[in-house]
């Protein structure tokens, strides 16, 4: 019996691994082409939670934008913030709106971006999570 790689891992048209030497692995290495199968399935679960941390990340810090409302307009660093802020002569309620607005609208961009090409949307879904991620270390030890 012969088992066939995965298309990406064959070397040419038809290559395959004798039982013999597939047998001789760990039962972990055996069941790893399975187990990418059924990953590969969960790009949308994935994606899913990408955008709840990335909204997360927003909620969490336009909450410390309304808790320190006081001293937020001499605190913020972004200059498209402080524009916000100064709009509205240091009220920050337009700065919030806009905030969780934008928030929103990344997370459906990077739905629609997967709809169409998954590879590229699951890339920038974990680069913008990364991304979140070292703004919630910053705000917290900030």
């Amino acid at each position: 019996m012969e088992i066939l790689l995965p298309k990406r891992w064959r070397v040419s048209r038809g290559a395959a691994i004798d039982e013999a030497w597939f047998n001789s692995l760990p039962v972990t290495i055996q069941r790893l082409p399975a187990m990418f199968r059924r990953l590969r399935g969960c790009g949308a679960v994935w994606l899913g939670m990408c955008c709840l941390l990335i909204a997360f990340v927003s909620v969490h810090d336009a909450a410390l934008v309304v808790t320190n409302h006081e001293v937020i307009h001499e605190m913020e660093q972004n200059p498209i913030g402080v524009w916000l802020l100064d709009l509205q002569d240091g009220q920050v309620w337009l700065f919030v709106a806009v905030k969780l607005v934008c928030t929103a609208l990344v997370c459906a961009v990077l739905i629609t971006l997967y709809k169409h090409q998954r590879r590229i949307g699951m890339t920038v879904a974990a680069s913008l999570v990364c991304f979140q991620l070292s703004l919630l270390c910053y705000l917290t030890v900030a």
